[in-house]
Order: structure tokens, then sequence, then C-alpha cells
């Protein structure tokens, strides 16, 4: 029962943390060593924009960003993906409402899988919504995995866009609590292997 009171204190912290536009120069990850996870960034001023314009400037890489935060049984990623890529593999128009939500999750679970000592966990959209990266749209995407126990090795296969784009990179900074062990990994379109981080 604690736990599970943790788990949903440590959601609402990360909620409250990502209401506010992440500048992607300063943006880092915490952790509180209280038996949760939570997220922390700078602030700056500014306001979520969850309809952005179309970019001025288009720009020429097609790449997603991802913290991944491991504590305990608990895995918590936050996607950054170009909101005109994004749009284009979802073949729509992401906005705030159910229906986009939905599409959001559908495409992300299946294409960003989480392991856990081998036993692929099940993974599930909880936030997301529209942020700029300098001039570009983006869209920010927190997905949360749990596994049963404190995971001594994580599997991850992340194939974001790889249908829309033959170019596309997918980036993740892996940090593990509460030691701050940090690693990264780097998926191209055309690799579809999993990438094991043991601990």
């Amino acid at each position: 029962m604690r736990l599970n009171q943790a788990r949903a204190s440590t959601v609402a912290r990360v909620r409250q943390v990502l209401a506010t536009r992440m500048r992607p120069q300063v943006a880092a990850f915490a952790v509180m060593v209280l038996g949760a996870v939570t997220l922390a960034a700078a602030a700056p001023a500014g306001r979520l924009v969850n309809d952005a314009p179309a970019p001025t400037v288009r720009h020429n890489t097609h790449i997603t960003s991802t913290r991944l935060v491991l504590d305990g049984p608990v895995v918590l990623a936050r996607v950054r993906i170009f909101r005109d890529d994004f749009e284009k593999a979802l073949k729509r128009k992401i906005t705030d409402d159910a229906t986009s939500k939905a599409a959001i999750a559908a495409y992300m679970v299946p294409r960003f899988v989480v392991r856990a000592d081998g036993v692929a966990l099940t993974g599930e959209v909880i936030d997301g919504g529209g942020d700029l990266d300098g001039d570009q749209p983006v869209w920010w995407v927190l997905m949360q995995w749990k596994a049963s126990t404190p995971a001594r090795s994580l599997g991850l296969k992340v194939q974001l866009l790889f249908d829309s784009f033959d170019d596309q990179q997918n980036l993740v900074i892996v940090n593990r609590e509460p030691s701050g062990e940090r690693r990264s990994l780097y998926f191209h379109a055309g690799d579809r292997s999993e990438q094991v981080l043991r601990y």
C-alpha cells in the first residue's frame, strides 16, 4: 500500500513539474531519494505551446530525445518529438483532446518497448503536451512502466518514427537511481534490435 501511495505521489510531482515548459539546454533530471522518482527542470517564462504554428524554418534532422529514469521497479521516460514529424507518423494533427491522446498512446506503446530482467513491461502514456525547441514546435510524451521488483537489467527497443523516416534517430539518456549512473543509447532507422543495460 505504501509503495502505491509513493508511486501516485511521484506521478503527481512529475505532472506538476512538467506543467512548465522545459528549456532543452537546461533540462535535467533529478531524483528524490525517498523511494520515488521525480523530474525537475528549469522553468523559463512562457507557456505550453499546444497549438503551435508550423515552424518558420523546417528542421533537417529526424530525431527524438528521451530522458529515462530507472528507480528500482519504476521506469519513467519523457520523450520529445518534433511535432510535424509526429503528426506525419500519426497521420493526424495533435491536440489535447481524448482522440489525440488515444492515438498517441496507441502509437507510442508498441514502439517504445521496455523489458526488466528479460520480462516485457506494460507501458502507459501518462501525460503529454506541446512545447518549443528553439523555434521548432515539439510534442513531449511522459511514459511509465512498472516492474514487480527492482530491475538488474533494462532492455530497450525504441523504434519511434522508423516507419516514417529512413534517417530517423532516437537518443535515450538513462539515469539509474539512487546511484546516479548515467548511460546513453542510440537507435537508428533500420536497427530494430534491443539494447540491454546491465546493473
